[in-house]
């Protein structure tokens, strides 16, 4: 039995890819994770000479389509792209979350990282976060902002704005990152903690305004990050990349995490982060930096006032 089983995995890492793969997109259209899972399926499908299969499958913020994966056939053909929120924050944030994601999802390779910008409806009277925090304490639940769903980065984003600032302000759900610009740059909601690079084009056409980053240096010149604004702790960067079951055999991960460098180590690839303001992250040993931010984050949360709800 242990010679035909390692046989069958030793002619499948040989011949592996042999059939279309499926990359799970755990949110809706829009946003960071589909925009870089829609990149990497491309590219790869050309590394790979089969097809890379892009599906949104969402619910839960993020657990729905990671969940689907970890269930999944540990055989290399079902993919998952998570970051920061969806891989270290989830346990964190989501009671009863239904998987580990340490322990049931193997980290391929990480490909890009990004910070998050506060944004405003038009017309939106504060014009920094001075004035916002100001506000929201004067008009407590007054204010509305756009939550894609637990174990999002956006999400705790803003619950670490509630938190750290002391301030109560209404959150909207929503099924992604779409939704959200379309009732905020129709004036139905008032804020949105969304990832700069989504961000920037609606902030540069001046369809919508900026208030703050959470990142360590300024994304647009005339945008101060929370820590100059005051809230020195507001610091958020979110790390996304591609997982697979951790079942996954050993000779597939290596292959796959092969192709994935591959890919990222591209001028095509470069250009497409640099186009939505995103910066290039590859550790090299990706399961270790992993591994220390689920254990890293829990804890940084809780300083922060965020827990589970």
């Amino acid at each position: 039995m242990g010679a035909s089983t390692g046989m069958v995995q030793a002619e499948t890492a040989t011949d592996f890819p042999s059939r279309p793969i499926k990359l799970v997109v755990p949110v809706g259209p829009g946003g960071i994770y589909d925009y870089l899972g829609r990149t990497l399926g491309d590219m790869l499908s050309k590394e790979l000479k089969q097809p890379v299969v892009v599906e949104n499958k969402t619910g839960a913020g993020s657990v729905v389509g990671t969940q689907y994966v970890v269930k999944s056939a540990p055989d290399g053909y079902t993919m998952v792209i998570g970051g920061v929120g969806s891989i270290a924050h989830s346990s964190a944030l989501v009671k009863n979350l239904p998987y580990s994601p340490g322990k049931d999802l193997v980290p391929l390779q990480l490909a890009a990282s990004n910070s998050y910008t506060l944004v405003s409806r038009p017309g939106f009277g504060p014009k920094n976060l001075q004035e916002v925090i100001a506000y929201a304490k004067n008009n407590p639940g007054k204010l509305t902002i756009a939550s894609p769903g637990k174990g999002t980065g956006q999400t705790v984003a803003a619950l670490m704005l509630k938190s750290l600032a002391g301030i109560d302000i209404l959150e909207v759900q929503y099924k992604g990152a779409s939704p959200a610009y379309i009732d905020l740059m129709a004036g139905r909601i008032d804020l949105f903690f969304d990832s700069t690079g989504t961000t920037a084009p609606y902030v540069q056409s001046g369809k919508i305004g900026a208030i703050a980053s959470s990142g360590t240096s300024r994304d647009f010149p005339n945008v101060p990050t929370a820590a100059e604004s005051g809230l020195k702790d507001m610091v958020l960067l979110n790390w996304t990349g591609l997982f697979a079951p951790a079942a996954t055999p050993k000779p597939i991960v290596l292959r796959l995490r092969q192709a994935i460098n591959k890919v990222v180590a591209t001028d095509a690839f470069k250009e497409k982060l640099k186009a939505r303001r995103l910066d290039g992250f590859s550790p090299d040993d990706v399961e270790t930096f992993v591994q220390s931010e689920i254990k890293r984050w829990p804890a940084a949360l809780a300083k922060a006032g965020v827990t589970a709800k």
